[in-house]
């Protein structure tokens, strides 16, 4: 028995991290090192926020991103597209990676919207919630077959329907919450 890993025995390699600090007003980004204890004693950041101040005396607004990954900081590219993100307000979201992302979601209401009205705008339920002609399936049929998986209709799992874009959809949440006592 001697032999027998304990579990959480085996030291987990803590990654580097800093921390970056970006003033909104001078547009500039400090990079310090991580700090873990009270706020009111990282001197070093009250220190590095000393010089961004209005003549008035009011202090800037910025962000302090923690926790950043030494490694990634170090990849050129990685750097180049977070600086990218943190001086443009943030990520795009979904639009990041596919902008055409919320134009589709707006397709998705507007096409749930059209089968509301078709069905007379129903108040509690409707006839053809969640049924499979109502299925978003994405399609990605032929790399599924290469792969050798099910369709994608019969792997389990969440699906997404038109239905969830629908007006009808809140009384449906709200009928499955009462019925759980919720």
């Amino acid at each position: 028995m001697s032999n027998v890993p304990i579990l959480g025995s085996k030291p987990v390699e803590k990654k580097k991290t800093f921390r970056l600090l970006h003033c909104w007003v001078c547009d500039t980004l400090e990079e310090l090192p991580p700090f873990e204890g009270p706020a009111a004693q990282d001197y070093l950041l009250e220190v590095a926020c000393e010089k961004h101040v209005f003549d008035s005396g009011e202090p800037h607004r910025g962000n302090l991103f923690v926790d950043i990954p030494v490694d990634a900081w170090r990849d050129p590219e990685t750097r180049r597209d977070a600086i990218r993100q943190i001086r443009q307000g943030g990520s795009k979201g979904l639009a990041e990676i596919d902008d055409k992302f919320y134009e589709t979601r707006s397709t998705f209401m507007e096409d749930a919207m059209k089968c509301y009205k078709a069905h007379n705008s129903p108040k509690d339920g409707c006839v053809d919630w969640h049924v499979s002609d109502k299925m978003l399936i994405p399609n990605t049929i032929k790399e599924r077959r290469k792969e050798g998986l099910d369709s994608y209709e019969s792997t389990p799992g969440v699906k997404t329907y038109l239905c969830d874009f629908c007006p009808v959809a809140i009384k449906v949440a709200e009928r499955k919450q009462k019925l759980m006592g919720l």
